[in-house]
Protein backbone atom coordinates (compact mmCIF):
# COMPACT_ATOMS: atom_id res chain seq x y z
CA UNK A 1 0.00 0.00 0.00
CA UNK A 2 2.80 2.41 0.85
CA UNK A 3 4.41 1.87 -2.53
CA UNK A 4 1.09 2.39 -4.33
CA UNK A 5 0.48 5.60 -2.38
CA UNK A 6 3.97 6.93 -3.14
CA UNK A 7 3.60 6.13 -6.84
CA UNK A 8 0.17 7.75 -7.06
CA UNK A 9 1.47 10.87 -5.32
CA UNK A 10 4.47 11.17 -7.62
CA UNK A 11 2.39 10.76 -10.78
CA UNK A 12 -0.23 13.26 -9.65
CA UNK A 13 2.22 15.94 -8.61
CA UNK A 14 4.40 15.32 -11.66
CA UNK A 15 1.48 16.01 -13.96
CA UNK A 16 1.10 19.45 -12.40
CA UNK A 17 4.67 20.65 -12.05
CA UNK A 18 6.56 19.03 -14.93
CA UNK A 19 7.46 21.27 -17.88
CA UNK A 20 8.68 20.25 -21.35
CA UNK A 21 12.43 20.48 -21.95
CA UNK A 22 13.45 23.77 -23.46
CA UNK A 23 14.75 23.79 -27.04
CA UNK A 24 18.43 24.58 -27.42
CA UNK A 25 20.88 24.98 -30.27
CA UNK A 26 24.16 23.13 -29.77
CA UNK A 27 27.16 25.40 -30.33
CA UNK A 28 25.13 28.11 -32.06
CA UNK A 29 27.97 30.61 -31.74
CA UNK A 30 30.53 28.15 -33.21
CA UNK A 31 33.03 28.70 -30.40
CA UNK A 32 33.55 24.91 -30.44
CA UNK A 33 34.12 24.75 -34.19
CA UNK A 34 31.51 22.62 -35.94
CA UNK A 35 30.68 20.51 -32.88
CA UNK A 36 26.97 19.63 -32.91
CA UNK A 37 26.61 20.29 -36.65
CA UNK A 38 26.60 18.09 -39.74
CA UNK A 39 28.26 19.58 -42.81
CA UNK A 40 28.58 18.85 -46.52
CA UNK A 41 31.05 20.42 -48.91
CA UNK A 42 33.33 23.33 -48.07
CA UNK A 43 32.42 24.39 -44.51
CA UNK A 44 34.74 25.87 -41.88
CA UNK A 45 34.67 28.21 -38.88
CA UNK A 46 36.39 31.56 -39.45
CA UNK A 47 36.40 34.64 -37.21
CA UNK A 48 33.80 33.11 -34.89
CA UNK A 49 31.25 32.24 -37.59
CA UNK A 50 30.48 29.24 -39.76
CA UNK A 51 31.42 29.90 -43.37
CA UNK A 52 30.10 27.85 -46.30
CA UNK A 53 31.49 28.31 -49.80
CA UNK A 54 30.98 27.15 -53.36
CA UNK A 55 34.74 26.78 -53.91
CA UNK A 56 35.95 23.51 -55.37
CA UNK A 57 39.47 22.09 -55.33
CA UNK A 58 39.81 21.68 -59.10
CA UNK A 59 38.50 25.00 -60.42
CA UNK A 60 38.57 28.47 -58.95
CA UNK A 61 38.31 32.14 -59.83
CA UNK A 62 40.77 33.08 -62.59
CA UNK A 63 43.54 34.13 -62.27
CA UNK A 64 43.69 32.50 -58.82
CA UNK A 65 44.98 28.95 -58.64
CA UNK A 66 42.60 26.01 -58.28
CA UNK A 67 41.31 25.77 -54.73
CA UNK A 68 42.56 29.22 -53.74
CA UNK A 69 39.22 30.19 -52.17
CA UNK A 70 38.43 26.81 -50.63
CA UNK A 71 38.16 27.04 -46.84
CA UNK A 72 38.28 23.49 -45.52
CA UNK A 73 40.10 21.24 -47.97
CA UNK A 74 36.77 19.62 -48.86
CA UNK A 75 35.38 20.39 -52.28
CA UNK A 76 31.92 21.89 -52.72
CA UNK A 77 29.32 19.14 -53.14
CA UNK A 78 27.26 18.50 -56.28
CA UNK A 79 23.69 19.74 -56.72
CA UNK A 80 21.03 17.75 -58.55
CA UNK A 81 22.67 14.40 -57.83
CA UNK A 82 22.03 11.69 -55.23
CA UNK A 83 24.13 12.33 -52.15
CA UNK A 84 24.43 16.03 -52.98
CA UNK A 85 23.26 19.25 -51.40
CA UNK A 86 19.53 18.73 -51.98
CA UNK A 87 19.48 15.26 -50.43
CA UNK A 88 21.47 16.56 -47.44
CA UNK A 89 18.97 19.41 -47.00
CA UNK A 90 15.92 17.11 -47.26
CA UNK A 91 14.84 18.55 -50.61
CA UNK A 92 13.86 16.75 -53.84
CA UNK A 93 16.46 16.76 -56.60
CA UNK A 94 16.12 19.86 -58.75
CA UNK A 95 14.56 22.12 -56.12
CA UNK A 96 17.70 24.25 -55.83
CA UNK A 97 17.69 25.05 -59.58
CA UNK A 98 16.48 28.67 -59.87
CA UNK A 99 14.89 28.44 -63.32
CA UNK A 100 15.68 25.21 -65.19
CA UNK A 101 13.20 25.93 -68.00
CA UNK A 102 15.29 28.95 -68.94
CA UNK A 103 18.66 27.28 -68.41
CA UNK A 104 19.39 28.43 -64.85
CA UNK A 105 20.72 25.52 -62.78
CA UNK A 106 22.63 25.17 -59.53
CA UNK A 107 25.90 23.23 -60.03
CA UNK A 108 27.57 22.84 -56.64
CA UNK A 109 27.39 24.10 -53.09
CA UNK A 110 27.80 23.47 -49.37
CA UNK A 111 25.44 23.02 -46.45
CA UNK A 112 25.30 22.92 -42.64
CA UNK A 113 22.62 21.10 -40.63
CA UNK A 114 21.34 20.56 -37.10
CA UNK A 115 18.17 18.87 -35.81
CA UNK A 116 16.30 20.88 -33.16
CA UNK A 117 13.56 19.82 -30.74
CA UNK A 118 11.15 22.77 -30.62
CA UNK A 119 7.89 23.71 -28.96
CA UNK A 120 5.03 25.65 -30.54
CA UNK A 121 5.83 29.35 -30.24
CA UNK A 122 9.62 28.92 -30.14
CA UNK A 123 11.49 31.28 -32.46
CA UNK A 124 14.66 30.42 -34.36
CA UNK A 125 17.01 33.35 -34.96
CA UNK A 126 20.40 33.69 -36.65
CA UNK A 127 22.65 36.26 -38.32
CA UNK A 128 23.92 35.84 -41.88
CA UNK A 129 26.16 37.50 -44.46
CA UNK A 130 26.63 36.72 -48.16
CA UNK A 131 29.84 37.48 -50.06
CA UNK A 132 30.96 36.60 -53.58
CA UNK A 133 33.63 36.94 -56.22
CA UNK A 134 30.90 36.96 -58.89
CA UNK A 135 30.44 40.21 -60.79
CA UNK A 136 26.78 41.14 -60.15
CA UNK A 137 26.58 42.76 -63.61
CA UNK A 138 27.92 39.91 -65.72
CA UNK A 139 28.29 36.96 -63.33
CA UNK A 140 26.00 34.13 -62.33
CA UNK A 141 23.39 34.58 -59.59
CA UNK A 142 24.75 32.41 -56.75
CA UNK A 143 22.46 32.43 -53.73
CA UNK A 144 22.25 31.51 -50.03
CA UNK A 145 19.31 29.75 -48.41
CA UNK A 146 17.89 28.16 -45.28
CA UNK A 147 15.67 25.07 -45.13
CA UNK A 148 13.47 24.71 -42.04
CA UNK A 149 11.51 21.50 -41.74
CA UNK A 150 11.80 20.85 -45.47
CA UNK A 151 10.69 24.37 -46.51
CA UNK A 152 13.20 26.35 -48.60
CA UNK A 153 13.71 30.11 -48.15
CA UNK A 154 16.26 32.23 -50.03
CA UNK A 155 18.30 34.53 -47.77
CA UNK A 156 20.07 36.56 -50.47
CA UNK A 157 21.64 36.32 -53.92
CA UNK A 158 24.41 38.02 -55.91
CA UNK A 159 22.07 40.11 -58.05
CA UNK A 160 20.14 41.42 -55.03
CA UNK A 161 23.23 42.97 -53.56
CA UNK A 162 25.31 40.72 -51.29
CA UNK A 163 23.86 41.82 -48.02
CA UNK A 164 23.64 40.70 -44.41
CA UNK A 165 20.90 40.53 -41.85
CA UNK A 166 19.09 38.66 -39.12
CA UNK A 167 16.53 35.97 -39.82
CA UNK A 168 13.75 34.68 -37.57
CA UNK A 169 11.17 31.92 -37.85
CA UNK A 170 8.49 31.01 -35.29
CA UNK A 171 7.38 27.39 -35.09
CA UNK A 172 3.63 26.74 -34.93
CA UNK A 173 3.91 23.17 -33.67
CA UNK A 174 6.20 21.08 -31.50
CA UNK A 175 8.50 18.58 -33.16
CA UNK A 176 11.96 17.54 -34.25
CA UNK A 177 12.98 19.92 -37.03
CA UNK A 178 15.98 19.92 -39.36
CA UNK A 179 17.47 23.38 -39.92
CA UNK A 180 19.85 23.58 -42.89
CA UNK A 181 21.94 26.52 -44.12
CA UNK A 182 23.35 26.43 -47.62
CA UNK A 183 24.85 28.21 -50.59
CA UNK A 184 24.98 27.19 -54.27
CA UNK A 185 26.95 28.12 -57.38
CA UNK A 186 24.50 28.97 -60.18
CA UNK A 187 25.27 28.63 -63.88
CA UNK A 188 28.90 27.50 -63.65
CA UNK A 189 31.66 26.20 -61.37
CA UNK A 190 33.61 29.45 -61.07
CA UNK A 191 32.94 32.73 -59.31
CA UNK A 192 33.14 31.53 -55.70
CA UNK A 193 30.55 32.73 -53.19
CA UNK A 194 30.31 32.24 -49.43
CA UNK A 195 27.73 32.43 -46.66
CA UNK A 196 28.58 33.26 -43.05
CA UNK A 197 26.23 32.10 -40.26
CA UNK A 198 26.45 33.13 -36.60
CA UNK A 199 24.44 33.53 -33.38
CA UNK A 200 22.04 30.68 -34.09
CA UNK A 201 19.64 30.52 -31.15
CA UNK A 202 16.14 29.60 -30.03
CA UNK A 203 13.92 32.01 -28.10
CA UNK A 204 11.60 29.75 -26.13
CA UNK A 205 8.00 30.39 -25.20
CA UNK A 206 7.39 30.15 -21.42
CA UNK A 207 5.47 26.98 -20.64
CA UNK A 208 2.39 27.28 -18.40
CA UNK A 209 2.79 26.06 -14.84
CA UNK A 210 0.01 25.00 -12.50
CA UNK A 211 -1.76 27.73 -10.56
CA UNK A 212 -1.48 27.60 -6.76
CA UNK A 213 -5.18 26.71 -6.53
CA UNK A 214 -4.76 23.81 -8.92
CA UNK A 215 -1.79 22.54 -6.98
CA UNK A 216 -3.78 22.80 -3.75
CA UNK A 217 -6.55 20.71 -5.29
CA UNK A 218 -3.96 18.14 -6.32
CA UNK A 219 -2.60 17.97 -2.78
CA UNK A 220 -6.12 17.69 -1.41
CA UNK A 221 -6.69 14.73 -3.69
CA UNK A 222 -3.53 13.12 -2.37
CA UNK A 223 -4.85 13.63 1.19
CA UNK A 224 -8.16 11.94 0.34
CA UNK A 225 -6.28 9.03 -1.16
CA UNK A 226 -4.15 8.71 1.97
CA UNK A 227 -7.20 8.66 4.26
CA UNK A 228 -8.87 5.98 2.13
CA UNK A 229 -5.76 3.84 2.27
CA UNK A 230 -5.56 4.18 6.07
CA UNK A 231 -9.26 3.35 6.42
CA UNK A 232 -8.93 0.23 4.25
CA UNK A 233 -6.04 -0.96 6.39
CA UNK A 234 -7.91 -0.23 9.67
Amino acid sequence: MKRMFALSTALLLGAFIANPAKAAVINGDFTAGLTGWDSLGDVAVLAGAARLSTASLDVDDFPAAAGAFNLSGNAAAPVGQPGGVEEFAGLPLGQLDPDPLNGSWAFEGSALRQTLAVQAGDTLRFDWHLGSNEDPLIGMNDYAFVVIGGVLAVLDDVFTGLGSGSFSHTFNAAGSIDVVFGIVDVGDYVGSSWLSIDAVRIATTPQPVSAPGSLALALAGVGVLARRLRHSRG
